[in-house]
């Protein structure tokens, strides 16, 4: 090799040395500066925060870090206060910790009165939890902000999240996004619409209206905005919807929640006609819409109890068991006699669901149900009355047939520390079979005062039932291990 190739050799490699040296020294800096922007003094972190607010590596710098000292770095930007720590801090709202992405909000929302523009373009932005975090601060600024976000709603690209950030405002934005419903754009009429719904304003039922024969995407989410507003305004095209059944099911459904909500004689009869809809999902629907209607459903439930169609029957037993309403016990205590064991059952599990005392006797009568559900069904709806049921089951622990007495101590072990001083009691009773039974009740009682009363009774009971104890203690045993 001669003197001039040796020579150029020599250069290359001082070039190469001198470029891995300074990018070790820049790395070096760099993570010197981080430690800074995550230190306890404020001073350096300040310092820190203005080199690093623009680097191109922010997030990933800061997120070798532990999460205490990530959200430090947060606090730093927000001491800045400049349009770049904004920038910064929403690259940080990417963290994948949510505890760490919502400190960095609460940063971002101290500093979007003064710089809302950075987060207005984060509403684009790649990273779901960016958009989010802009959104969520931007609401914050209420009513002055939203003619920003409703220019934003137009874009498809910031569209949801400024959607998201109009329905945290609330309705104080219905004017100004209610022309937007109008807009030749079919997506956007579709935001629109699902908006207008979140927002729950009645103001926007008649712009709603205009536009429920649509496309059949725009109808079905017109139809779940005018449920969610559930406003009477709304309630022609409500059961309008409900009734025809080439509507999208899911929007059927949220008809009936709504129409249960505005509990009107004609929803009520509509929802009740919904029982025996062929849809599932409205079925199921239309049950929780007469119970969320309440004692203004009763009548109709009571003559849908009489139906010829036992699946009506049973759904509308469902229904009144979900009303917290003595009016229901009578029209449930018919369904408790249904030739169909399954409107039986049913009818046994929504009268304890009432919570209503005057249920009791019937659940009594049912425990001698030839259909061994309904009597099973009967004692978890006694043990869920609580101690109002108690004496009566104690009662029952002496019965002639010994399916009722065995459902009666079962009712009573279920309900705990409550049965456990009438069971003593029973214990003491003259009759042998209700003694029996009641201690077959402590011996299923999990409770540490049924635990204690076996123990001190355990010497006077007679050996043939003394496995009885022994069973109880094996399982609370094994319970605690």
């Amino acid at each position: 090799m001669n003197r001039a190739a040796a020579l150029r050799w020599a250069i290359w490699i001082l070039i190469i040395g001198g470029i891995i040296s300074w990018t070790i020294w820049r790395n070096v800096q760099t993570q010197r500066t981080v430690d800074d922007l995550v230190s306890r003094d404020p001073a350096r972190q300040v310092a820190a925060a203005k080199i690093l607010a623009t680097h191109d590596s922010l997030y990933d710098l800061v997120q070798q870090r532990p999460i205490t000292a990530r959200m430090r770095a947060a606090d730093a930007f927000e001491r800045l206060g400049t349009e770049e720590a904004v920038k910064a801090l929403l690259a940080l709202q990417k963290d994948p910790e949510i505890r760490m992405r919502e400190h960095v909000t609460q940063k971002l929302i101290t500093l979007a009165p003064k710089y809302p523009q950075p987060l207005l373009d984060a509403l684009k932005d790649a990273d779901s939890n960016v958009r989010s975090g802009a959104a969520k601060a931007l609401a914050t600024l209420g009513e002055p902000i939203v003619p920003k976000l409703v220019e934003a709603l137009k874009d498809s690209g910031s569209r949801a999240a400024a959607s998201d950030a109009l329905s945290r405002i609330g309705k104080v934005c219905t004017p100004q996004v209610l022309p937007l419903i109008d807009e030749e754009d079919e997506a956007l009429r579709i935001a629109v619409a699902e908006l207008l719904g979140k927002l729950g304003d009645p103001r926007a039922v008649p712009a709603l209206l205009r536009h429920q024969d649509d496309s059949p995407a725009v109808r079905r989410t017109v139809i779940g905005a005018l449920a969610a507003i559930a406003h009477s305004s709304a309630e022609d095209a409500l059961l309008r919807a409900l009734n025809n059944p080439e509507d999208d099911g899911d929007a059927r459904a949220q008809a009936a929640v709504a129409l249960g909500k505005i509990a009107s004689a004609r929803a009520v009869a509509t929802l009740v006609r919904a029982l025996s809809d062929e849809d599932l999902i409205v079925r199921s629907a239309a049950v929780g819409a007469l119970a969320r209607a309440g004692r203004a459903a009763i009548p109709a439930l009571t003559q849908a109890i009489r139906s010829a169609d036992p699946e009506v029957r049973r759904l509308a037993a469902e229904a009144l068991g979900g009303m917290n309403d003595p009016a229901a016990i009578a029209p449930l205590s018919v369904a408790l006699k249904d030739p169909d064991y399954h409107v039986r059952r049913t009818a046994a599990t929504s009268l304890g669901q009432t919570g209503q005392t005057s249920a009791i006797p019937h659940l009594l009568d049912a425990l001698s149900d030839p259909d061994g559900g309904v009597g099973e069904a009967a004692a978890n709806s006694l043990a869920n009355l609580g101690a109002t049921a108690v004496q009566p089951l104690v009662a029952k622990l002496g019965a002639n047939n010994p399916t009722v007495a065995y459902l009666a101590a079962r009712a009573l072990s279920a309900m705990g520390e409550v049965s456990v001083t009438a069971l003593q009691g029973a214990l003491n009773s003259p009759n042998p079979t209700a003694r029996h039974w009641a201690l077959i009740a402590l011996a299923g009682n999990s409770s540490p005062q049924a635990a204690e009363l076996l123990q001190q009774v355990q010497q006077r009971i007679p050996e043939s039932e003394r496995w009885i104890i022994d069973e109880a203690v094996m399982r609370l045993g094994s319970s605690e291990s």
